[in-house]
């Protein structure tokens, strides 16, 4: 016992002066268990280690490489690397090398190894070793790659995995395979993988002519591998390559051609768009022994599907000729047609298979005793016809699950049948029986009902949202357009094409000429594509249009055989291009608006400030006035220009009440004959001499409902405009019965008003004369209490000759 203690003693002792230790690496538990020496020099508690924590030990620049390629070691009986650990801040170098691996009875892989610590390799010895390790890397990639393709079911998922593995090693932004077809006249991306943050390119790069990439085209159908450190290496010849890889990016790249029995079938190839590599030949060798290995596996993968293939339907015709003892009745197998042979008493005496799949039969047997005037499928009108007419034919709707438990059938539901029926005579006439041949019409028929429900389905929705679809050959106005099409071409839905094609007489005569110039460049092959706004004229109207978005789309070209074939679609857009110009009114509308308030305010700033200077002004003069007459002066001055900033004030309050809608009425009764009387006394101060202001009262006594304040301030505003400009004459207030309203008047003989105008006097913050004081607001606010209380508020008016304002107000006897 002393011995061998001694001796393991010794072995430890050996292998910590060799520094070597071995370890054992469970892929099922993703751990290693290591020897007492990896132990104590990798800082260990216990003797077992995870996969992930002896990756993080590894230094970063050799990490993924030497983890991608130990991966490995669970499929090969070979692996041999040298790396560095990061251990303690320090770094220390080790090799390692695979010795055996074996398979555990419950599952899982255990391979077994050692590990020792070498010296640091010198800077020549360490580009050594990197090249080593580079090779042996791309060596296992090779083996991996071969044994993935020899192990899958699906040959994509292999090739997507070699693809990545190629993009992870250049540190690539794509990795790809391009194929052509038979032809070599196209090219299609048909794998492709990409690093984080790179666009993928697969969408965009199909069908790509290969005409269109002569030079490269060129050189890989020849079987030669394109390699560029830059893309300043191509060729002057090369532009339309340089355009399309310049669009992707890419700084570098490398592809070698994928060839089977001698011919190229497409490439492989890798993109870097990070960074520039000058390419060495063990990257080419090694992506031109992954595409030798993908280009053999694919053909392998093809050669064994075309012998399955082969075999399958060698198997098929096999058993379709075992099944086929008579030609005549393979024929009837393969098409939906079955002969019915009746005798005189209508029983069934002869069938083929095709009988058996309509109506259900197993074997002929079954049928015997199975009289075809007695099928409650056929209607008595039917079995009336087979038996009095020597010839005949009727479609048939057989329900089974009319005819429950009469006898099974493989036909589910329900079946079509169109059928012929003759009598059956001997050489002498005789009659003996009947002769039906059925064919089975359910698919086609189910087919067609398909076909008329989508078409029903399309056309309501092209009722409802007004699109036409039309297909027309331009040379022979002919062809097909739903009913919508016409109706947006201002059309009778039930015209003809060549009715419409080229004349549009109901389009505008200048939209018209566009559509025709169009149809001329597509006869001569000038222009294949028009989409435009055209105006179509409404029906019932002579000058009222309806807008209309036309597109057409020239499918078919061949005028030599009088073809010129077009698909238009129309829709109508009117409700949309009203719509437009409505926003478009508002929105100029809310900008004049914005605009005169605006002004409304730089203005009411002047008018506010007038009438406060003056008061401010002559108040301080009242105290050095001279004598009682200037005192009084003063005053007056003071007092009127009190009462406009009164009047400034209150409009401004009543526009503030209009604009949060607080307007408010007190309606009580009404002596309109007072109300004018009053309103005409308290306004002759105003005046001015060569001018008389008038009450005419039209009705000895008139009483009505309303608000006296607000119709008191509606008609002193208008007294008081026309007082402003009327510099002398008659202004007359009065007012008259119209039905069930008062039309109150303000006539004057001023300056009048001319009929531009005259639309926009009650808008807001609009005035005529800016050198006149007012707000503009005056009549704004007299319309909105005349509409609030339910009249009209309107002008007439003729430059130098006067104006007419009048509103009228409900007659509500009080």
């Amino acid at each position: 016992m002393e011995s061998i203690i001694t001796d393991n003693e010794r072995l430890r002792k050996m292998a910590t002066l060799a520094g070597v230790g071995w370890w054992e690496a469970d892929f099922s538990a993703g751990c290693y268990h290591c020897s007492e020496y990896l132990r104590d020099l990798l800082g260990l508690e216990g003797n077992t280690l995870s996969f992930s924590d002896f990756r993080n030990l590894i230094r970063e620049d050799y990490r993924d490489s030497i983890i991608a390629e130990f991966t490995t070691t669970i499929y090969s009986d070979f692996y041999e690397q040298t790396f560095p650990l990061s251990l303690k801040g320090e770094t220390v170098w080790m090799h390692t090398r695979l010795q055996s691996r074996e398979e555990k009875p419950e599952g899982g892989t255990v391979v077994f190894g050692i590990l020792q610590r070498v010296a640091p390799p010198h800077a020549g010895e360490a580009a050594i070793q990197e090249r080593v390790n580079d090779l042996l890397h791309r060596q296992n990639s090779i083996s991996l790659s071969l044994l993935r393709f020899l192990k899958a079911e699906d040959i994509s998922v292999c090739i997507m995995e070699v693809l990545q593995d190629i993009l992870d090693f250049f540190q690539g932004g794509r990795a790809y395979i391009f194929e052509y077809d038979e032809q070599a006249a196209y090219q299609d991306c048909t794998y492709e993988v990409v690093a984080a943050g790179v666009t993928p390119e697969k969408e965009t790069l199909q069908h790509i002519p290969a005409a269109a990439l002569p030079w490269w085209t060129k050189q890989v159908t020849r079987g030669k591998a394109i390699v560029l450190d830059s893309l300043s290496q191509l060729p002057p010849e090369a532009s339309a390559e340089y355009a399309i890889l310049s669009r992707q990016n890419i700084k570098s790249l490398v592809i070698v051609p994928l060839t089977a029995d001698e011919r190229v079938w497409g490439y492989m190839g890798v993109d870097l768009v990070n960074n520039y590599r000058n390419w060495i030949n063990e990257d080419f060798q090694w992506l031109a022994s992954l595409a030798n290995i993908i280009s053999i596996c694919i053909e392998l993968r093809k050669a064994k599907d075309t012998a399955i293939r082969e075999r399958n339907e060698l198997i098929r015709l096999h058993r379709a000729l075992d099944r086929s003892e008579k030609l005549f009745k393979n024929v009837f197998d393969d098409i939906p047609v079955g002969i019915e042979i009746y005798d005189k008493d209508g029983y069934l005496v002869d069938l083929n298979n095709k009988d058996i799949e309509i109506f259900g039969l197993q074997k002929k047997e079954d049928a015997l005793g199975v009289n075809f005037f007695d099928n409650p499928n056929v209607s008595a009108q039917v079995k009336e016809r087979v038996r009095t007419e020597d010839f005949c034919d009727f479609r048939l709707s057989y329900s089974f699950r009319e005819a429950q438990n009469y006898y099974t059938t493989r036909k589910s539901d329900h079946i079509e049948l169109f059928t012929k029926t003759r009598k059956l005579f001997d050489n002498h006439g005789h009659f003996n029986g009947y002769l039906l041949l059925n064919i089975d019409n359910t698919e086609r028929m189910d087919a067609i009902n398909r076909i008329r429900d989508f078409e029903n389905f399309f056309l309501l929705i092209s009722d409802y949202a007004k699109v036409g679809y039309a297909k027309l050959n331009l040379l022979t106005k002919t062809g097909y357009a739903i009913k919508q099409w016409y109706k947006n071409m201002g059309e009778d839905e039930n015209a003809t094409p060549s009715t419409v094609i080229g004349i549009y007489s109901k389009m505008c005569p200048e939209d018209r000429l566009r559509v025709l110039n169009f149809y001329e460049k597509a006869k001569q092959g000038e222009c294949d594509k028009f989409s435009d706004e055209v105006r179509v004229l409404r029906p019932g109207t002579t000058d009222q249009w309806n807008w209309m978005s036309m597109s057409i789309v020239v499918t078919r070209h061949e005028p030599e055989n009088g073809v010129i074939e077009m698909i238009g679609v129309n829709y109508d857009i009117t409700e949309l291009k009203e719509t437009e110009a409505k926003l478009i009114e508002a929105k100029n509308k809310a900008e004049e608006m914005d605009r005169l308030k605006s002004a409304f305010l730089a203005n009411m700033s002047h008018e506010i400030r007038t009438p406060l200077n003056a008061i401010v002004g002559f108040s301080n003069l009242l105290i050095d006035a001279g004598s009682e007459e200037e005192r009084r002066e003063y005053i007056k001055i003071v007092q009127d220009n009190n009462k406009l900033l009164l009047q400034l004030i209150s409009d401004i309050l009543d526009l503030a009440k209009i604009e949060a809608g607080t307007f408010d009425f007190a309606p009580g009764p009404l002596d309109v004959n007072s109300l004018c009387e009053e309103l005409v006394r308290s306004m002759q101060i105003k005046v001015p001499a060569q001018v008389k202001l008038v009450f005419e009262p039209s009705l000895g006594e008139c009483w009505v409902t309303g608000d006296r304040n607000r119709l008191f301030q509606v008609l002193s505003n208008l007294v008081s405009n026309a007082i402003k400009f009327t510099p002398e004459g008659s202004i007359r207030l009065g007012y008259a019965r119209r039905d069930d309203f008062i039309e109150f008047y303000v006539a004057d003989t001023g300056i009048g008003i001319d009929s531009e105008q005259c639309k926009h006097i009650f808008d807001r913050f609009v005035k005529l004369n800016s050198f006149i004081n007012g707000t503009g607001l005056g009549l704004s606010i007299c319309k909105s209490i005349v509409e609030q209380q339910g009249g009209t508020l309107g002008v007439e008016s003729e430059p130098g000759k006067g104006s007419r304002f009048w509103f009228t107000h409900p007659c509500q006897l009080p």
